[in-house]
C-alpha cells in the first residue's frame, strides 16, 4: 500500500465526506467489519500492482465498503455512489501526510451489492475496489 490506510482515510474525508456518527458515515479501517454502528464505511487495503513508472510511484489498492442502516437497500446504494463521486472527481496531485497522492480510480466497475441478502441487522452492503498510485 502506497499510503497507510489511515492516511487514505484523512483524505476521504478531506474530500467533504461526513465522517460524524450523527448525520454521516464514519469511516473506519479494515478488514474487521464493526456491527456497530448500522452506517459505515470500511477502507481495507488490498494488493496492487506495485512499484510503477520505474520505481517513482507506488500503486496500491484499497476497498471501500459501504453500510447503511436497516432495511434500506436504495439508501446504502446511494451512499455508496456518494463516495464513489467524491474518489472519481477528486483533484490530483495532492499531498498527505507528506506522500504524494498522484492517482486514485476504480479497478473495476461501480460499486456493487456484497450480497443479495442483508446481514443478521438487516443492513445491506456495497463495495468497491479503488487504485491508488502514490509517489515515493
Amino acid at each position: 500500500m502506497p499510503l497507510p490506510t489511515v492516511s487514505l482515510i484523512a483524505w476521504l474525508a478531506s474530500l467533504g465526506w461526513d465522517t460524524t456518527q450523527e448525520s454521516g458515515v464514519p469511516l473506519v479501517h479494515g478488514p474487521r467489519i464493526r456491527k456497530m454502528p448500522d452506517r459505515l464505511a470500511t477502507i481495507t487495503p488490498t494488493p496492487g500492482p506495485g512499484y510503477m513508472l520505474e520505481a517513482a510511484a507506488d500503486a496500491g489498492a484499497f476497498q471501500a465498503r459501504v453500510r447503511g442502516d436497516q432495511n434500506d437497500q436504495p439508501g446504502t446504494e446511494l451512499l455508496a455512489y456518494e463516495l464513489d463521486s467524491l474518489i472519481l472527481a477528486a483533484s490530483f496531485p495532492v499531498v498527505i501526510d507528506s506522500r504524494v497522492i498522484i492517482h486514485v480510480h476504480r479497478l473495476g466497475g461501480p460499486p456493487s451489492l456484497l450480497l443479495p441478502s442483508p446481514d443478521d441487522g438487516d443492513r445491506y452492503e456495497f463495495v468497491c475496489s479503488y487504485l491508488c498510485i502514490a509517489g515515493n
